[in-house]
């Protein structure tokens, strides 16, 4: 950015944005509080960190609604397609359309696309968005919301067992906080010779690991 040091000669060249007043004030605060040796630099990283706040403050309030995620799971089952992976741009749309905030579908796709390909599991962006919903803040609030019958569920609430290892065994490689001996505890669990469980089912198996 080029400074201009040139003077202002009119009131029509003077306009103040919305807010200035409060963020200088609230830089002139912490300068007194820092007392920084170099105040170039402080500034720099002062006001660094203040736009990096909002983008992430703007992030944050794009949440993901649990009915937008239903409008994608339907779309992408009604759109004729057997694959279960899908052109990038193709799925993006499909997002847009059903109000999923574009923010939070490229944070989706960078965990979930693969460098150099163009097509990706539209089961696995599913899993993702589930996880930016807002008040889903642990395994069984997450998996809950998977077994719902709008998500992977069929009508009764209850879900292939198999899917659910396939799904959940995929979400484990990005979610760090599920360790190997959680998931193999877990699977054991549910190995009990049924095709389905419900949600209670889970939450059982969940809770005897534990």
């Amino acid at each position: 950015m080029v400074l201009d040091n040139d003077p202002i000669y009119c009131a029509e060249q003077i306009n103040i944005p919305e807010n200035l007043g409060e963020i200088l004030k609230a830089y002139a605060k912490e300068v007194i509080r820092s007392n920084p040796s170099n105040i170039y630099e402080f500034s720099a990283k002062y006001f660094a960190q203040l736009d990096q706040n909002a983008e992430e403050e703007e992030i944050m309030g794009e949440e993901v609604s649990k009915d937008a995620i239903y409008r994608l799971v339907l779309a992408c089952k009604d759109d004729g397609s057997p694959e279960e992976e899908r052109d990038i741009n193709a799925l993006i749309e499909m997002a847009e359309q059903s109000d999923i905030p574009r923010a939070a579908i490229s944070q989706a796709l960078d965990l979930v696309s693969q460098e150099g390909s163009n097509r990706v599991s539209w089961k696995h962006l599913v899993v993702t968005l589930c996880s930016q919903v807002g008040g889903v803040e642990d395994v069984t609030q997450f998996v809950g919301l998977l077994m719902d019958p709008g998500m992977f569920g069929d009508d009764d609430g209850k879900i292939q067992i198999s899917e659910f290892i396939t799904l959940f065994d995929w979400w484990s490689t990005i979610d760090e906080s599920i360790s190997a001996e959680l998931k193999s505890a877990l699977f054991a669990a549910l190995d009990n010779g049924e095709p389905t469980m419900d949600f209670a089912k889970f939450k059982d198996a969940y809770k005897s690991i534990q």
